[in-house]
Parts: C-alpha cells; structure tokens; sequence
C-alpha cells in the first residue's frame, strides 16, 4: 500500500496540477482542425477528445517523471529532500513510468490517426531534448516551447487519416506557427518575470519590461490579429487575460514571491487558449475559464513546479 506521502511525491513529480492546461492546449487544436476543415464544432466526437486528452495528457506527465528521474545527480547536490535522492522513489521506477506513459501516449496517438502519431514523436523529441539540455543553456526554453507548441497540431490533425492530411495546403501552417508564437512568448514571460523578480539586485526598468511584453505576446498573436480582422467576440477573453496577468504581475512586484506568481501564470495558460477558443466557439466560453480554476485548485494537493 503506498503511503500518502509518496502518493503526494508521485503527483508532484509528475506535475499533474497543470494537466488541465494541456487539455486547454488539445481543445484549442482540435477546435482549429475542425474548423479548417470544414467540420461543425457544434458536433465534437466526445470520445474523440477524450482519446486525445489522454494521449497528450499521458505524454505530459511522462515527460514530467522523465525530467526528474534524468535530474538525479543534479538534485542529489541543490534539492536533497525530492522524492528521488530522498530516496521514497527509485530512479529506475520513475524512468519506467516515464517510458510506459510516453508510449502509451504515442500508441494512441497513431492510433487515432497516424498523423496526429506523427506530432506525438515530434512532442517526444522535443521532451528528450529538453530534459538532456535544459541544465545546461537556457535555449533549452525552446524544446519546452516546442513541445507546447505541437500540441495543437497534433488534436487539429487527429480526425484526419494520412491521405487527406497529405492533401492538406501549407497555407494551414501560419495558423498554428501563429498560436505557437503567441503561447511560446507568455511561457518565456513566465521563465523571464521569475528570473527578474528572484534577482539580488532591482530590475532596471527595461528588465521588468521585456519579460512583460513576453507575457503579453498572445494579445498581440492571437488577439490583436483577431480585432484588425474585425472579430469583435475576441475583446472579452482579451480582458480577462489582461486582468488576470496585470494582477498576476502587480503581486509577484509587491510580495516578490516568484513561486507562487510562476503557479498561477502556468494554470493561467488556459485563459491564453481562450483568446482563440471564445472567437471559435463561443458556446464553449466557460470552458478555459473552467480549466484555468481546476489547475489552481489542484495545486493545493500537489505543486505544479
């Protein structure tokens, strides 16, 4: 039986608070591969959701135990007291973990549509190149971006089967470069804000604000685009998000507790999939919101850093 204790370290290893943030990311992309291709977004297959959140969801925590199995050595030096150099886990059976969910993620992935496989091996790639390099230069931010990224592709592409994804125009892939950018931007915000509040000396202005323009990149990719095209519907997820980040903001500046302005930015990530989501569908306007209060709330249970 195992004990409360390591059930709380297997949570937190695994990062299981922002799950609903990647299932924001997969509502996202399925909602934009509907739409390209012509499809109602009033009639969402259910069980086709459901097979693709747990596809990615399974390669999120993978890619979670992955990075802190592969940390060993580092931990055993900064941060004894993790379940791993602690030793309540074994390194070999969080790897094992990490492996059987990864693969499991990929098999159905391929086995909803080959390519929606073909982004999941591209999210793979991205995860080992991260938890290889991400001690050692902070380009790594862009592996971790990465994998965030081919979330869409790959929910947007799973009703497709591999003729008709073969078919599809190139001029499909500024759309999703687009979103990426505008989601790779708030997360480097994220990584930058932390790195300048945390800092021994006072940010410089200029230091405060260029990892603030990074948190606003989504209303500019996203919904800045949006309004120009004149789709008014986008002003009202845009207020909320600006809410929440300018809150988000003036605390972390106030108390300088980067901890928690980090976990509540990240479960703020399904109010950026809001921008695009409210304009697709907006019947569906409850559910980021939704999801953005799930991962706060199951941050009391396990931490989501």
């Amino acid at each position: 039986m195992i004990s409360r204790e390591r059930f709380i370290d297997l949570l937190a290893m695994s990062r299981f608070a922002n799950l609903p943030t990647v299932w924001s990311n997969g509502l996202l992309g399925t909602l934009v591969g509907w739409t390209l291709f012509e499809r109602n977004t009033e009639s969402i297959c259910p069980l086709c959701l459901i097979a693709v959140g747990l596809a990615l969801s399974f390669l999120y925590l993978g890619g979670c135990f992955l990075n802190d199995a592969h940390d060993l050595e580092f931990d055993e030096k900064t941060r004894p007291e993790r379940p791993i150099p602690a030793g309540r886990w074994s390194r070999k059976t969080i790897f094992t973990f990490a492996l059987v969910l990864m693969g499991l993620g990929l098999g159905l992935c391929f086995l909803v549509s080959a390519a929606s496989g073909l982004f999941a091996a591209g999210i793979i790639i991205c995860i080992l190149a991260y938890t290889k390099w991400h001690k050692r230069t902070a380009w790594s931010f862009l592996f971790m971006a990465g994998a965030r990224a081919l979330i869409y592709p790959t929910a947007a592409f799973s009703f497709l089967s591999w003729e008709r994804f073969q078919a599809v125009s190139p001029e499909v892939l500024p759309i999703f470069v687009t979103i990426a950018l505008g989601l790779g931007g708030y997360i480097l915000g994220i990584s930058l804000t932390a790195k300048s509040e945390s800092s021994p000396t006072p940010p410089t202005p200029k230091e405060q604000a260029i990892p603030v323009a990074c948190l606003c990149a989504p209303s500019i990719f996203i919904s800045g685009l949006l309004l120009l095209g004149g789709t008014g519907i986008a002003a009202a997820p845009l207020l909320l998000f600006f809410v929440v980040l300018i809150l988000s903001v003036r605390s972390v500046r106030a108390n300088h507790n980067v901890g928690l302005f980090v976990s509540r930015t990240l479960a703020a990530i399904p109010l950026v999939d809001c921008l695009l989501v409210i304009p697709l569908a907006p019947h569906l306007w409850f559910a980021c919101p939704i999801l953005a209060l799930l991962a706060l709330g199951l941050q009391k249970i396990a931490p989501a850093t």
